[in-house]
């Protein structure tokens, strides 16, 4: 492939891996102001956000067979319409249900920027240089985690939340005016697989009996829950309890994902000289260390700003050496069921992830003590996922 269209892939297929975060992050300093404003707990507000995972865990196991079905482009055009319906509902939510409501709708569709862009790669590429495209699209699909709470704590502070909601709707007019014009249909017609709910039903089978794809999807599905169990409960923790306004809120934010950023781009220079394996047990070793540490600070009474930051900072570096590393490996025993594979591999991670913040969301003690005993527990799962599953599985193959 050209160099220039491999940055101009690369940019666009980043812009739709930004989709998930900016439909989380933007709105996590304004969940304080939502509470107030639609007269609720800050416990029902994380609530929605918990509506908006599980909706995202759904859309993931309807788009991913549509993608086998009909291809990649027309079905991320149909789910980006989709969102900037929804977008606009949660903009213009009166109570807590209808936001409730609007955001499982909107979780629901952008299951195409987190899935599509996967298979995509796969479509394309084998399984190193998969691991490759995926780390340099999250290079640019990480700058949303850095500017969406900025942005979303300064567009509530100016005009209130609402104007968070109509953020995002432009944004998925964006995404659907360089779809439009820069991405190509990615799976040939003769690769494509009938809608019949037998071979579905078979498919799926087949993918959750795989040892590879639970082996390196463990470590995913607990990365990710480490993270969505951070984004569920900083917010009540840096504002309501050590007292941050959205603004400071949103540099805090933004500093923890530079750490996932500049490691993404390592990641993507090394896996093709360390290989996929060995970034995955760095990445995993990396992120029990971390949570353990932010666990500690938080028992041991250290109620500060970069007690949570600092540790955070280090959990998304590991972030961004396991997730990559560790989907392309669950990911490359299905070359022909590249869509499937990858919203099966969604659905896990993002019902585990809901799961962690409804229970965040149901303790709601104010503090940062459940927030920090979830992050230790995923990290330290990561860690035994590679040593336990992955680790006997690459020996298996080696001899």
């Amino acid at each position: 492939m050209e160099r220039s269209r491999y940055l101009v892939l690369t940019l666009v297929l980043g812009a739709l891996t930004a989709l998930p975060p900016f439909s989380t992050d933007t709105s996590l300093p304004a969940m304080p102001a939502m509470a107030d404003g639609l007269g609720t707990s800050q416990g029902a507000i994380q609530l929605t956000l918990s509506a908006y995972f599980f909706g995202g865990a759904l859309g993931q196991v309807v788009i991913g067979p549509l993608a086998d079905r009909f291809g990649r482009k027309p079905v991320l055009m149909l789910g980006l319409l989709v969102y900037v319906v929804a977008s606009l509902g949660c903009a213009f939510a009166g109570s807590v249900e209808m936001l409730m409501v609007m955001r499982f709708l909107q979780g629901s569709t952008t299951a195409t920027g987190r899935i599509l862009p996967r298979a995509i790669a796969r479509d394309m590429f084998d399984r190193e240089e998969g691991a490759r495209l995926l780390s340099y699209m999250m290079v640019v699909g990480g700058i949303g985690p850095i500017v969406a709470p900025i942005l979303g704590g300064h567009l509530s502070g100016w005009f209130g939340w609402q104007a968070v909601f109509v953020y995002m709707t432009g944004y998925g007019v964006l995404a659907m005016i360089l779809s439009a014009l820069w991405l190509r249909e990615s799976l040939p017609a003769e690769h494509r697989i009938p809608l019949h709910p037998p071979i579905m039903a078979r498919n799926f089978l087949m993918i959750l009996t795989d040892r590879t794809f639970l082996s390196y999807g463990a470590c995913v599905v607990c990365t990710q829950a480490g993270l969505f169990a951070f984004l569920s409960g900083s917010s009540s923790a840096l504002i309501r309890f050590m007292g941050e306004t959205p603004q400071q809120f949103g540099f805090d934010f933004a500093m923890v994902m530079v750490g996932g950023i500049v490691f993404n781009a390592i990641a993507g220079r090394l896996v093709g000289r360390l290989g996929l394996d060995r970034l995955l047990a760095a990445g995993a070793v990396l992120a029990a260390v971390a949570g353990l540490f932010m666990a500690a600070l938080g028992w041991g009474g250290i109620d500060r700003v970069w007690a949570i930051v600092a540790p955070m900072c280090a959990y998304m570096a590991a972030y961004a050496l396991v997730v990559p590393t560790a989907t392309a490996g669950a990911l490359s025993p299905f070359p022909r069921l590249a869509g499937t594979a990858a919203s099966f591999l969604g659905f896990l991670q993002t019902v585990f992830s809901a799961a962690v913040t409804m229970v965040l969301g149901l303790i709601d003690d104010t503090t940062q003590i459940a927030m920090v005993t979830a992050v230790a527990l995923m990290g330290t799962g990561i860690l035994v996922s590679r040593l336990a599953l992955v680790r006997p599985l690459r020996r298996r193959a080696a001899t």
